[in-house]
């Protein structure tokens, strides 16, 4: 059998049989020959890969490959907002924030509904400190304030200076760069290759067009200290969404296009233990007037802090703005339905001018019509089709509770500010943002066997193509420091693990 022809037919075998096929085809597999060699192949140039790299290297790797399947590196982590939540950093120590691994757990396992795996949940938590440490090393920079985002305890949220996610990818792809890491982008993974011993490598099409489909060659490479999948999530794939969870089949979504849902089943097929592919996370901050996770998104968690949120049809709030994603998706879609395609009933976030003063995103998406501005109460009723007594009466109850009077949201608020005119606006609709599904992994990133329940020798991964951290739902600002941490965990284990010479 030809070597193409041999992977092909790997590539395709049902999980229920791959124990079968490992044990008939490894003779084959160990005489094949590899088109090139290195100690770690990685694949996915996001937080999660390159936290892989720079540890993979601390440890003692040189010869480190990272994999790109786009033109662009980063993936989903270069356009994200790049809020990073971290307790016990010394930015909240110079802020005086409270905060620990244990109230972030807390949390998680509140927003999670109780599904996140323990041991992954304590382990991200208590190792976010090293990641910030990782990132000070490479030079990202993070603005001189903390922000407390949907759900969290205490303000954890630590800013990129450019407030995008490139603020850390960019710095730390230069880092590796001049430690000698290889990137090679346009390639995409069609197999995972393994033999008796565990995972070997990975075959790869080259000059890959994501939009076409078409490569120029063929090849394989080997990986001495077995392979880090840190691809990300497959929200772009419309078919695979369908087909786990048919009721967001149609929404947007915040994924790049690259956001396939190959790499998962290529994990799949090379035995990996799946942990809910059918679930979800939605964002709450998405608008019927951007693109999804435009500038308008990061401004929203400003307004959801500072000011509130209102259903039209009642002119009144209709959730606690800081609660869970989930919790406010929910809440929106609810307020959505009981609107038309003709006549939709859109619900709106809005602050005070005095917010939008330090608000990230505020002013792109003002600049781009997302954010709008009304000069007084009846002008904001008008835009937004409310009942201006109504809406008059919300607001004079939200200054009251800004004052000191009970909340019926129960709303944490670390910042005090009243809603007065000029109030800048922002129309809501939930976009498909996160899959909180994945394969199983041990806290050391190591891939679970759907067979057997241990380690897949020589198979790793981190960040969103791995599931059980969150359970549920996640925190704002979790998966980044998910990949972080995660990252430099497989690319620690994979430095221990020497695969057959």
């Amino acid at each position: 059998m030809k070597r193409r022809d041999l992977l092909k037919a790997a590539a395709i075998l049902p999980v229920a049989t791959l124990g079968m096929a490992h044990a008939a085809s490894a003779d084959k597999k160990e005489k094949m020959s590899f088109d090139e060699v290195y100690d770690l192949i990685i694949v996915g140039s996001g937080f999660a890969g390159l936290s892989a790299a720079y540890s993979a290297n601390k440890a003692g790797l040189k010869n480190i490959l990272i994999i790109e399947k786009m033109i662009a590196y980063g993936g989903a982590s270069a356009i994200c907002g790049g809020i990073v939540c971290m307790p016990g950093t010394k930015l909240q120590e110079k802020h005086g924030i409270e905060d620990s691994a244990e109230l972030l757990v807390q949390d998680m396992v509140k927003v999670g509904r109780g599904f996140n795996h323990p041991e992954l949940a304590m382990t991200m938590a208590t190792q976010a400190s090293t990641a910030y440490d990782m990132m000070m090393d490479c030079g990202v920079e993070f603005k001189d304030k903390l922000l407390r985002l949907g759900s969290h305890s205490a303000p954890r949220g630590h800013i990129p200076s450019n407030a995008s996610g490139g603020g850390i990818v960019v710095p730390m792809h230069k880092h590796l760069l001049e430690k000698g890491i290889k990137f090679q982008n346009r390639t995409n993974v069609s197999a995972i290759i393994s033999d008796d011993s565990g995972v070997s490598g990975v075959a790869v099409q080259t000059d890959f067009d994501s939009r076409t489909g078409k490569f120029a060659k063929e090849l394989t490479y080997k990986s001495r200290h077995g392979v880090v999948i840190a691809s990300g999530g497959w929200g772009s794939d419309k078919q695979f969404v369908k087909t786990t969870m048919p009721v967001y089949a149609d929404l947007r979504t915040t994924a790049q296009s690259g956001a396939t849902a190959d790499m998962i089943k290529s994990l799949l097929a090379a035995g990996s233990l799946p942990v809910m592919l059918d679930m979800y996370q939605l964002g709450p901050w998405g608008s019927p007037d951007e693109r999804p996770a435009g500038p308008g998104s990061f401004f929203s968690d400003y307004a959801f802090s500072e000011g509130i949120a209102v259903d039209p049809k009642t002119g009144k709030r209709f959730v606690n703005e800081l609660s869970s994603r989930r919790t406010r998706s929910e809440a929106e879609l609810v307020v959505m339905q009981k609107g038309t395609k003709e006549t939709p009933n859109y619900p709106f976030t809005f602050c005070s001018e005095e917010t939008t003063e330090h608000a990230e995103g505020f002013h792109a998406a003002y600049r781009d019509g997302a954010v709008k501005k009304s000069d007084s109460v009846a002008e904001l009723a008008k835009r937004h089709g409310v009942d201006e007594a109504t809406l008059t009466q919300t607001i004079a109850d939200w200054n009251e509770i800004v004052k000191g009077a009970p909340d019926p949201f129960n709303k944490p608020l670390d910042v005090k500010t009243e809603l007065k005119a000029p109030f800048y606006s922002f129309r809501l609709s939930p976009v498909l943002h996160y899959c909180m599904g994945g394969v199983a992994i041990t806290p050391d990133a190591q891939v679970i066997d759907a067979t057997t329940c241990e380690p897949i020798k020589g198979l790793f991964a981190a960040g969103e193509i791995a599931g059980g951290v969150h359970g549920m739902d996640r925190l704002g600002g979790c998966s980044s420091i998910d990949g972080l941490v995660f990252g430099q965990i497989a690319g620690r284990t994979a430095a221990k693990y020497k695969a057959n010479a």
